[in-house]
C-alpha cells in the first residue's frame, strides 16, 4: 500500500513536469524542422542526422517551454485558465523547473553541434527568442509580442535545412518565413477567445489592446500575406504542382475561415480559425513532403 501511494506520488510529479513540455507545440516545431530536413535533403535518407536533429530541436523546445512557465508563473497566477498550471499552483519549484530547462536547452545545443555549428545556433536562437525575446521582454510590454516573437518558429525551419545543407539557402529563408507569418494570425485568434485571460494578467495581445474587429483585420491580412509567401516556393521552382495544390487549396480555406471572422469577430470563428490555422501549417509542410515523395516515385 505505501509502495502504491509513492508510485501514485511520482506518477503525480511526472505529469506536472510533462505538463511544463507544452507537447503540442513541440511537436509542431519537430514537425517542420524534419520536413525541412527532408526537403533540404531532396528525400535521401540520412537516419543519424535526423536523430541528432530530432533529439536537438526536442530538448531545445521542451527546455524553452519550461523556462516560458518559469519566468510567466506570476502572471500565470492571475488568470482563471493559467492558474492551475504546475508552478503557479505549487505543485513544481520554480528554482527546479529553471534549471531543468536551462540544462535541456544546453544539452540540446551540445547535440546539435555534432551536426555543424549553424544548426546549434539556429536552435539556439529559437530558444533565446522564445523565452528572452517573446517572453522576458515583449510579452508584457507591446502589442507586437507574438510578431516578433515568431521568429523563434522560423528558427526550427533554419535549423532542418541547416543540418542538411550546412547553409542558409533562399529556399530555407522563404520556408522559414510561412511560419514567421503563419504566427500571428495562429495566437491572434487564440487570443480573441482567451480574451478575458490576458486581461486578468494584463498581457497586451492585440484583441486586449485594439478589441476584436481589428485583430480579425489584422489576421486577415497576414494571412493573405502567409498565402501569397507560400506561393513562392512554386514560382520560384522549389516545389511542384503537388505542393502548389496545397497551397492553393489549403490557403484558400484558410481565407475563407478568417473572411468569416472578420466578417463575425466572434469567439465561435476565432476558436474555428485557430483550430485550422494548425490543420493549415501541416498541410503546407506536408506538401512539401509529398512533392519529394511524387518527384522521386
Amino acid at each position: 500500500m505505501v509502495k502504491l501511494e509513492i508510485w501514485s506520488s511520482k506518477a503525480r510529479r511526472m505529469r506536472d513536469y510533462i505538463a511544463l513540455f507544452k507537447l503540442r507545440i513541440v511537436a509542431l516545431l519537430l514537425f517542420v524542422a524534419l520536413v525541412s530536413a527532408v526537403t533540404a535533403s531532396r528525400g535521401e535518407l540520412q537516419p543519424g542526422r535526423f536523430l541528432i536533429l530530432f533529439a536537438g530541436g526536442a530538448l531545445a523546445s521542451v527546455g524553452a517551454s519550461i523556462l516560458n512557465h518559469y519566468f510567466d508563473r506570476d502572471i500565470d497566477a492571475l488568470s482563471d485558465r493559467t492558474r492551475r498550471r504546475p508552478i503557479p499552483a505549487g505543485r513544481v519549484a520554480p528554482h527546479r523547473a529553471c534549471w531543468l530547462g536551462i540544462l535541456l536547452v544546453a544539452a540540446a545545443i551540445f547535440i546539435s553541434s555534432r551536426l555543424n555549428y549553424l544548426t546549434a545556433l539556429y536552435i539556439l536562437a529559437g530558444a533565446l527568442v522564445y523565452v528572452v525575446v517573446y517572453t522576458i521582454w515583449l510579452k508584457r510590454r507591446s502589442v507586437l509580442n507574438i510578431v516578433i516573437g515568431g521568429a523563434a518558429g522560423s528558427c526550427a525551419v533554419l535549423a532542418g535545412y541547416a543540418a542538411m545543407e550546412g547553409n542558409t539557402s533562399l529556399a530555407a529563408v522563404l520556408a522559414a518565413l510561412l511560419v514567421f507569418l503563419w504566427t500571428p494570425p495562429h495566437f491572434w485568434a487564440f487570443a480573441i477567445v482567451h480574451k478575458r485571460a490576458y486581461q486578468q494578467a494584463a498581457v497586451p495581445m492585440l484583441p486586449v489592446v485594439h478589441g476584436d474587429a481589428r485583430a480579425a483585420r489584422l489576421i486577415m491580412m497576414h494571412t493573405i500575406l502567409l498565402v501569397q509567401a507560400s506561393l513562392l516556393l512554386y514560382a520560384l521552382g522549389y516545389f511542384g504542382v503537388v505542393y502548389l495544390t496545397v497551397a492553393v487549396l489549403f490557403g484558400l480555406a484558410f481565407v475563407a475561415f478568417n473572411i468569416k471572422l472578420m466578417m463575425a469577430p466572434s469567439k465561435m470563428w476565432a476558436w474555428r480559425s485557430y483550430k485550422f490555422s494548425g490543420i493549415y501549417l501541416i498541410a503546407i509542410f506536408a506538401g512539401m513532403l509529398l512533392d519529394i515523395v511524387f518527384k522521386l516515385a
